[in-house]
């Protein structure tokens, strides 16, 4: 359906500045495509999103979000103005970012799922650090769930992954879960279906082990760890089958499919999910700096 325009005939000239904030709504709404979850990505009630949003279209005198799909969706007008609301949040965090890292110090909490805890975010955190000398940054890895449920206590942040339109925090990417074995190997054939998951209650093994139960294949675990290292060491050697992010997979792997015989998969997102707590302007500005690299 074409966007309509929504500004109502003989009104007042509208103003010509626009306010951040209801940008900022609008990037995440665009994100996120759901109003009841970027309404807890925002720490704001979902009618609160709703009325930015169309306070912002009424500025405008222009439909930026399509409402009559299961997800919400820019509009032609909405794709044309993303771009530049992006570049102007940009401009406006870097503005505050750059008159405050001085002044700012504290020690900021951060569990993350191991990929990002061993190949990204040290990168990032030292360049934070760099730019912020008082501020401290302690990173851990552990299991989504576990780190979500000590949000607040034990950690200031998590970065975590968990299935699409979970809400548990704001997304930053997303990616297929698949089935990996060699190139070569022919184990995803065997009966009972060897298996390299991770421990009971992590979110992989739940999807892998329920996806074949309910394609009546049997299962086996053959191999059981933590780290996302020693899964891929296991299914390199043949042992079992393993089950990965297709964004972290090795290359070394060939992903498995409906033509192997393998069940779908649900797809993930990776989240990014803070504490609101007040007067934490550290981790604001740890939040908007992560927000910044990782989004995708």
């Amino acid at each position: 359906m074409p966007a309509r325009n929504i500004r109502p005939a003989h009104v007042a000239p509208r103003s010509h500045t626009v306010d951040i904030d209801l940008l900022r709504v609008f990037d995440t709404v665009v994100r996120i495509g759901s109003f009841t979850t970027a309404a807890k990505a925002l720490s704001r009630t979902q009618s609160a999103v709703s009325m930015q949003l169309r306070r912002l279209e009424e500025q405008l005198g222009v439909q930026l979000v399509a409402r009559d799909t299961r997800q919400l969706a820019p509009t032609p007008e909405g794709l044309q103005l993303l771009p530049l609301a992006r570049q102007m949040l940009g401009l406006n965090d870097q503005l505050f970012h750059d008159v405050d890292r001085q002044e700012v110090s504290g020690s900021i909490r951060i569990g993350s799922i191991e990929h990002y805890a061993t190949r990204v975010l040290p990168v990032l955190i030292a360049e934070f650090c760099r730019q912020h000398p008082r501020i401290h940054v302690e990173l851990h890895h552990g299991v989504s769930s576990a780190m979500h449920a000590e949000l607040g206590s034990r950690y200031d942040m998590v970065i975590g992954v968990g299935a699409v339109g979970s809400g548990e925090g704001l997304r930053l990417t997303k990616s297929r879960i698949v089935w990996a074995s060699t190139a070569s190997s022919t184990t995803h054939l065997q009966r009972p279906l060897p298996l390299a998951l991770n421990p009971e209650g992590a979110m992989l093994r739940d999807w892998a082990t329920r996806a074949l139960d309910r394609a009546g294949i049997p299962w086996r675990i053959a191999y059981t760890s933590t780290s996302v290292t020693g899964l891929e060491a296991a299914v390199r050697a043949g042992i079992a089958v393993g089950v990965f992010r297709e964004a972290t997979i090795s290359k070394r792997l060939k992903i498995l499919g409906a033509k192997e015989g393998m069940p779908s998969l649900p797809d993930s997102e990776v989240w990014l999910a803070t504490a609101p707590l007040p007067g934490r302007k550290a981790v604001e500005l740890l939040e908007a700096f992560l927000i910044h690299k990782l989004r995708k």
